[in-house]
């Protein structure tokens, strides 16, 4: 049985210091728009800075929602 996750944090971008946050579903969208109140791109995703991803991934469990780091 394969792991599914609700979000894909992208830490390889082209600005330093900076990481993408993924949505992987519909859960996922709404909590980084309705709950954290990020800005988001035309593909989604969310910038957030590198050193707050442990933040977010750790506030993400408390939610019961899922994160693969890549």
């Amino acid at each position: 049985m394969a792991t599914t996750y609700d979000f894909k944090i992208i830490s390889n971008t082209m600005v330093a210091g900076l990481s993408l946050v993924m949505p992987l579903n519909e859960d996922a969208f709404s909590y980084i728009e309705d709950e954290l109140q990020y800005t988001t791109l035309k593909d989604g995703s969310a910038p957030i800075a590198t050193e707050m991803v442990g933040d977010f991934i750790n506030d993400a469990e408390w939610c019961h929602l899922s994160t693969d780091y890549v």
